[in-house]
């Protein structure tokens, strides 16, 4: 099952680079950035990047699963077993991760499914970090690799 994550900004701090890097590195994910907004106001700046990754979507096939602080909540298993089905049917997941300032309504009515990666508000390149470290432990439960205890 092809994999894709589109996500705002390019990650500035080593230790997020880091993480990322170690989980793409294990994960065949294919990763696009859109640029930050550069706007003051955080509703232009939402407005600005949630264009870009509307722009970015249309391109792109696949079920399209937003990262949102008041979605479904998932537990690690779930994931696996709903990534795990999405690939049985033969289709692709667009994982979508907006900025510091969240996602506009248009975005979010464009997903498929919108979830949350935590009952607490995590800053974006946390969060990039949390949900590549969850496709690297799906892919491991649906192996069986004892990766998830």
């Amino acid at each position: 099952m092809k994999i894709t994550l589109i996500a705002v900004g390019s990650l500035k701090t080593p230790w997020a680079k880091a993480g990322c890097q170690q989980y793409l590195d294990r994960l065949s994910i294919d990763l696009i950035e859109v640029s930050a907004s550069k706007q003051k106001d955080p509703t232009k700046q939402q407005e600005e990047e949630s264009a870009s990754l509307i722009k970015r979507l249309e391109k792109i096939e696949g079920k399209i699963w937003v990262l949102d602080e008041r979605g479904e909540a998932l537990t690690s298993d779930t994931l696996s077993k709903d990534l795990e089905k999405v690939g049985d049917i033969g289709d692709s997941v667009v994982f979508v991760l907006g900025g510091a300032y969240g996602l506009s309504d248009l975005v979010r009515k464009k997903a498929d499914r919108i979830i949350r990666l935590s009952d607490m508000v995590l800053p974006h390149e946390l969060c990039r970090v949390v949900l590549l470290e969850q496709i690297y432990r799906s892919e491991q439960i649906t192996k069986g690799t004892g990766y998830h205890h």
